[in-house]
């Protein structure tokens, strides 16, 4: 619900700057009475994002509402900080001098962090204490990023890109509980990597993809992509594919329509001979021992 007249805080005025997280926006606005003027109605469009508010300054009772209805604010201190969910839009009218930092978070943006990370993305970001939460972290960083939005050029963008992500992830963490993976898991393959490269081995079990190949699908060195598989998977690739080979040998011994030497070659064996000495090192047991058990 956007009122006639209202401001729209992401995108009708100049004290506002974004950066890039994957494919989507997270902008951060400063929003004051200063530059808008004390009686303006300020507004966020309806969208899959959350909103995070800081109270650079005292916020007397203001009114409230959006597609779910209206309430009336009551006093908020200096330093106090919220976040609302925008997909029902936001709109308020203060009447008095105000001065907030505004962050747009789209959901895309924590499921671009969460894949970066490698660990589930959070499904919702919600404060403890609505409206009047304090955080001392982001006492920290509010500074620096009202800085940055007044200097525009003047701060480089690679800072006032690390400043937004250093944001994103401390909200992501500390009110969308996103957990951040084991130190034994970092420097793994991010959990679209290991797709990639799981579904390489795959599709190429009878004719193997050189490890070079798949290692260039997921951005990766050889070398680093051969730590990072292990890390997450607990094997090389190599002990990776071999497992899967000697699964899709088994799928075929039981359906008992193929000859030991076909199965090898299905499987992505060199030769029956090959076939053999690796399916009873792991298995414990020769191929045509093994099915004539299961038929």
């Amino acid at each position: 619900m956007n009122r006639s007249g209202a401001i729209d805080i992401y995108k009708d005025h100049n004290e506002a700057r974004s950066t890039t997280i994957g494919a989507a926006q997270v902008i951060a606005s400063h929003t004051r009475g200063a530059t808008l003027g004390p009686d303006a109605e300020i507004h966020a469009a309806p969208q899959e994002s959350f909103s995070l508010i800081y109270m650079f300054d005292h916020l007397p009772a203001h009114e409230f509402w959006s597609d779910e209805g209206h309430i009336n604010v009551p006093d908020l201190p200096r330093g106090s900080m919220h976040i609302m969910d925008l997909r029902p839009s936001g709109n308020a009218r203060f009447r008095s001098s105000f001065d907030t930092m505004n962050i747009a978070i789209p959901r895309t943006a924590l499921d671009a962090l969460a894949e970066q990370i490698g660990t589930p993305a959070p499904k919702d970001l919600r404060v403890p204490h609505a409206w009047d939460w304090r955080d001392p972290i982001m006492d920290g960083m509010q500074a620096a990023i009202a800085q940055s939005i007044a200097a525009g050029g003047d701060v480089d963008n690679l800072v006032f890109d690390h400043l937004l992500m250093a944001l994103l992830t401390h909200a992501a963490i500390t009110y969308g509980e996103m957990r951040m993976p084991s130190p034994g898991m970092r420097g793994a393959l991010t959990g679209v990597q290991l797709e990639h490269a799981q579904d390489a081995i795959l599709e190429s079990l009878e004719n193997p993809v050189a490890l070079a190949e798949i290692a260039r699908r997921c951005d990766l060195s050889p070398s680093h992509f051969s730590r990072a598989f292990r890390l997450a998977t607990g094997k090389t690739p190599s002990e990776w594919r071999m497992e899967r080979r000697i699964e899709r040998a088994q799928k075929l011994l039981r359906s008992d329509e193929h000859s030991i030497a076909q199965v090898a070659l299905l499987s992505g064996f060199a030769d029956q001979s090959h076939f053999t000495r690796a399916f009873s090192r792991r298995i414990g047991q020769s191929p045509a021992n093994w099915a004539r058990r299961r038929r």
